[in-house]
């Protein structure tokens, strides 16, 4: 018997996209598959849409955000490999079968990572294919790198040993969820396969083209930043990294204020820690800007 897949889509009144992406997933004729749409409260006729399509299973809310959605739905699955696909992207054609090859083709492989597109008026504007980064195989990619969730698709067992993802973080519980992923050791196998289609709208949440989520999540990056850089657990590549993570944000929250004249709060990103007078936060700001220059 095949790997059986459960795909699990978190959305809120966007009827019109879902149709599209569960005709990708339609389109997969992958035998054992698992749709399990996670509702958010949709008044749009979402909940109409999904009546009409076959071997939907829904689970309406209200929740507390896509990461709770997230949980609710993996929660429910039961098949062999996971994978999360947004209510307003698209899986490509055989994507399914060349994840379940990669999996059959290495059988201690926790999660298997493909490649992604950005997509923005039917124009390819951005390619996620480096393999050090589907590979996962340092805390930088989660932190700070292109960590494309989305084109991951997981065993369920090992979601089972890594958690939920953390209702903490409204916008970046994927990296930190991705970074514990990396400090439990296990494995993602890259393969050279287009499998996922992002789509930038005016609305994405994934892709803010307005820019009007930038400083906000910002600020939690810096909170995840933080988060990791004082956890005596964590491995130091990924301490080296989180610290790297918050010189990044410091600054450009920095930057941010001052050009909205409040320097005050410039002041207070680049000379507090923890509460006290620091120099600490600005040389994170030095360090992470001289490791930019020198990744680019």
């Amino acid at each position: 018997m095949g790997l059986r897949f459960s795909i699990v889509m978190p959305t809120l009144n966007r009827r019109d996209m879902l149709r599209r992406a569960l005709a990708s997933v339609h389109a997969q004729a992958w035998p054992e598959i698992e749709i399990i749409v996670v509702d958010g409260g949709s008044t749009d006729g979402t909940i109409e849409e999904i009546a009409a399509q076959p071997n939907v299973r829904l689970i309406r809310g209200p929740d507390r955000g896509v990461y709770d959605a997230f949980n609710k739905g993996i929660g429910q699955a039961d098949g062999d490999i996971v994978g999360i696909l947004n209510s307003d992207d698209l899986y490509e054609p055989s994507a399914f079968a060349a994840v379940a090859a990669a999996f059959s083709a290495n059988p201690d492989a926790a999660a298997v990572c493909g490649t992604a597109i950005l997509v923005a008026d039917g124009e390819i504007i951005a390619k996620f294919d480096a393999k050090r980064d589907k590979a996962l195989t340092s805390p930088r990619t989660a932190l700070i790198g292109s960590c494309v969730p989305n084109a991951r698709f997981f065993r369920r067992s090992a979601m089972q040993q890594v958690g939920p993802f953390s209702l903490d973080y409204r916008y970046v519980a994927d990296r930190d969820w991705l970074t514990r992923w990396y400090e439990a050791g296990l494995r993602t196998v890259a393969i050279d396969r287009l499998v996922y289609q992002y789509q930038q709208h005016q609305n994405s949440l994934t892709f803010d083209p307005q820019g009007r989520l930038r400083n906000a999540i910002r600020t939690e990056q810096l909170a995840l930043a933080l988060s990791w850089r004082d956890n005596e657990f964590a491995s130091p590549s990924t301490r080296h990294a989180a610290a790297l993570l918050e010189g990044r944000s410091r600054g450009t929250l920095a930057y941010e204020a001052l050009r909205h004249g409040d320097v005050g709060e410039a002041l207070k990103l680049l000379l507090m820690r923890n509460g006290h007078a620091s120099l600490r936060p600005i040389s994170s700001v030095l360090r992470a800007t001289a490791d930019r220059m020198i990744v680019r």
